[in-house]
């Protein structure tokens, strides 16, 4: 996926994945499954992720809480747009609404995410 690639070097950042940190959380970097407008993310330890999106754009500085089963993520840059995901069977499965800025609409997906190992040189 050339998308998530270029989106992994872009970010230059290094993803401590440390379990109890965060409780559990599903750290790490995770990539669409099923053509999701949200491509991408990667959930730091530090409540912190970056996002990238069909469209090419990225929020770098993205907030991400999980509550043992829940996780949510709020862009910085995409403040209508509403993540809400479920681990499940290795993946996270999410209701996601993204607001379409040239249409002024939101739309509703139903994605599906896969652990990726984000590529750095």
């Amino acid at each position: 996926m050339k998308q998530v690639t270029a989106f992994c070097v872009a970010c230059g950042m290094i993803v401590a994945v440390n379990g109890h940190a965060a409780e559990n959380a599903p750290l790490g970097g995770w990539e669409t499954t099923n053509d999701c407008f949200l491509v991408a993310f990667v959930l730091r330890d530090d409540g912190r992720a970056q996002a990238a999106y069909k469209t090419g754009e990225q929020d770098d500085n993205a907030a991400w809480t999980w509550d043992g089963t829940t996780l949510t993520i709020t862009s910085r840059v995409f403040d209508l747009d509403n993540f809400t995901g479920r681990f499940v069977n290795d993946r996270i499965e999410a209701d996601y609404v993204w607001h379409n800025n040239d249409t002024n609409q939101l739309n509703r997906q139903s994605c599906a995410f896969q652990r990726f190992t984000p590529f750095f040189r």
